[in-house]
């Protein structure tokens, strides 16, 4: 047998060679006592003092913020549900259809109006199909206040929406209001 052929450290010189790596280090923690930054001449100085009055102080903080908020999101109250809603819908709702969606819609009871999308498997595989779930979300979401209170309003991807960038989403969505009869007033694209 070769000398070379036999590794030089096996057995015994291994293990003690890991023993003198592993040492015990104490717990105790860094902490910082003073600003590392330097200040400078030439450092941010923040964000500008803006001194015309903002129109949410005070009181009307809270309200803005909750309204700013309810801008931004897109609530339980405002979502088509339940099975029997989307089926109601489809069953007896004014179905109007373009390239991207199909556009199902009913009177409801309620002050507000909700939404529901629809997207089959034959749209694409599941990161497809949220895709194009998320892009309808914010077409819902931007176009809430345009549309006229009291409608479930269940949109229905085809299958060319996954093909669709969202400047052409949302152009056949806007026209595909105004041809429902959903929205309030004339939309700008």
């Amino acid at each position: 047998m070769n000398k070379r052929s036999v590794p030089r450290d096996c057995g015994k010189g291994i293990r003690t060679r890991r023993k003198n790596f592993e040492k015990d280090l104490s717990t105790q923690q860094y902490i910082q006592k003073t600003n590392p930054r330097v200040p400078a001449s030439h450092e941010d100085q923040g964000r500008t003092i803006n001194l015309e009055k903002k129109a949410c102080q005070g009181k009307e903080a809270v309200n803005c913020l909750i309204r700013s908020r309810l801008d931004l999101t897109f609530p339980r109250s405002a979502r088509v549900r339940s099975r029997t809603d989307y089926l109601k819908v489809q069953r007896s709702g004014r179905k109007v259809g373009g390239r991207y969606f199909i556009i199902l819609s009913m009177d409801n009871d309620l002050p507000a109006s909700r939404f529901g999308i629809t997207v089959s498997r034959k749209t694409g595989n599941a990161v497809t199909r949220n895709r194009v779930k998320r892009r309808i979300r914010e077409l819902q979401r931007l176009n809430r206040g345009s549309v006229l209170p009291g409608k479930d309003i269940v949109v229905i991807a085809t299958r060319k929406a996954p093909g669709a960038t969202f400047d052409m989403m949302k152009t056949e969505y806007a026209d595909l209001l105004m041809r429902a009869g959903l929205a309030r007033r004339s939309q700008d694209t």
